[in-house]
């Protein structure tokens, strides 16, 4: 049996923006394969994501598979926007127990080429925004019996790239992740977080181009990973295979953070 079957997941940044990898008919990112993995394995999905049409282009090719899916437009900087994509995939789907954070954003760089607006623009988006979604699905989640959550950090978090802003955002998810994973145990709800290293998605190719034989070398096996690879990791978490594992930070890199 599928192991998401009669579950709901709601997928924040379930879009991709960025150039489709060459033979791929449709970009895809963490969040869209993460959407499309969560259906596949029986899931019922609400995409969400800023550009409504990405969020469309994620639910289409889901129903083109047979699957079941909607799309929100939702800018997780903004509470009331999340709150309605978490109050319309209940109204939709009758229930929530699956959350993905996705959402994340790089603006800056080192401390003093960092504007006070981009650091504050990073903490609405990277962090707040996850804090957002979580504060009004978690209530759902607890009627439905139970879920799981899964943030999306990155192995920033541990290990300095030059980007102030983006890395303290992605560190502090790791707090908040394991705050709520402690407050909302006895609720059946786990929380966890996943780390990915480097991965050649359609945000990346968007932002720095196609970077492969560039970083290739520094990995240990060879390769950047794929947006299948996280998604793979997050439904992992997300299901009944993971039931007693919550709090807990996955590294997702080839080996990259050993060396």
């Amino acid at each position: 049996m599928a192991r998401l079957t009669g579950k709901v997941a709601l997928v924040a940044g379930g879009g991709a923006d960025g150039p489709a990898k060459p033979g791929e008919k449709l970009s895809i990112g963490n969040g869209r394969a993460t959407a499309i993995v969560c259906a596949r394995e029986g899931a019922r999905v609400m995409v969400a994501d800023r550009k409504l049409e990405l969020a469309e282009e994620t639910a289409a090719a889901i129903r083109a598979e047979g699957g079941d899916a909607r799309a929100i437009a939702t800018d997780v900087s903004v509470e009331d926007d999340c709150r309605r994509a978490v109050e319309a995939t209940v109204r939709e789907f009758g229930a929530l127990h699956l959350l993905v954070n996705n959402v994340g954003i790089a603006l800056g760089g080192r401390l003093l080429e960092t504007s006070t607006a981009h650091f504050d623009t990073m903490v609405d988006v990277n962090v707040r925004g996850h804090f957002f979604m979580m504060k009004y699905a978690v209530p759902e989640m607890a009627k439905a019996g139970g879920g799981a959550i899964v943030n999306v950090s990155s192995l920033a978090a541990h290990r300095s790239n030059q980007a102030i802003s983006y890395e303290t955002t992605k560190a502090a998810l790791l707090g908040l992740s394991r705050s709520a994973a402690n407050s909302h145990a006895r609720d059946n709800i786990r929380v966890n977080t996943i780390l990915p290293g480097l991965i050649n998605s359609s945000m990346v190719r968007r932002l720095i181009g196609d970077r492969e034989a560039q970083v290739a070398p520094r990995i240990p096996m060879g390769r950047q990973g794929t947006p299948w690879e996280i998604a793979s990791a997050i439904v992992f978490l997300l299901s009944d295979d993971a039931s007693y594992i919550t709090g807990t930070e996955l590294i997702v890199d080839g080996g990259l953070s050993v060396r």
